[in-house]
């Protein structure tokens, strides 16, 4: 954040790429896109698509997950090096909550501790996306929509949607939102299993 230009300067975006073999994840200029670093990830197979899902922490840290039961691939910004972890249950969708857990999530989820490098899973029948809420929760895709406490890994909420939603996400105001796989979109509101629903 620069105080004087009042905007974010020098943002950076992370993706990663896959030639079918193998993988490498980029840093990328945020402002034009040009590549800046290339990180290899040696020795772990492409399987599907390299990887699936990825996510950034609170040090601006690359996450990212395979689909299935992978690697859990992590990239420090500053030293540009991968660590690799296997992943102890298959996962479709990632995150990294607000206390640096990271998460892969789908029929179970796995939480991740970076710094004892340890994971505790749960099966919680989600199937989709994920996404903590700040507020001690993560929320799954699934039908029905559903939250567990961050701590336990127990399954604390569950809210039916008029349909399935496979990616999940959380905006600033705390609702939840779930993407189907057609063209709705549902904001939940977590306190009262109220939504509203957007078409297009």
């Amino acid at each position: 954040w620069d105080a004087t230009a009042c905007a974010l300067v020098d943002e950076k975006v992370w993706t990663s790429g896959s030639d079918g073999l193998s993988f490498e994840v980029l840093l990328l200029d945020g402002e034009t896109g040009v590549i800046e670093e290339t990180v290899p990830v040696p020795g772990v197979p492409a399987n599907y698509y390299g990887l699936y899902g990825a996510a950034v922490d609170g040090s601006g840290n690359f996450w990212g997950s395979q689909l299935g039961a992978g690697a859990l691939v992590h990239v420090d910004r500053a030293r540009l090096v991968p660590e690799v972890w296997p992943m102890p249950v298959s996962g479709y969708g990632m995150t990294v909550d607000e206390d640096g857990y990271v998460w892969t999530c789908s029929y179970a989820v796995a939480r991740f501790d970076p710094l004892s490098e340890l994971w505790q899973t749960a099966t919680v029948a989600g199937s989709g996306g994920c996404m903590s809420d700040g507020n001690g929760k993560l929320w799954l895709a699934a039908s029905p929509l559903i939250g567990i406490d961050r701590n336990t890994l127990a399954v604390t909420d569950s809210i039916m949607l008029p349909q399935y939603v496979h990616g999940v996400s959380v905006d600033f105001d705390g609702y939840v939102w779930g993407v189907t796989l057609a063209s709705e979109a549902y904001r939940v509101n977590p306190a009262t299993g109220t939504f509203d629903t957007v078409g297009g």
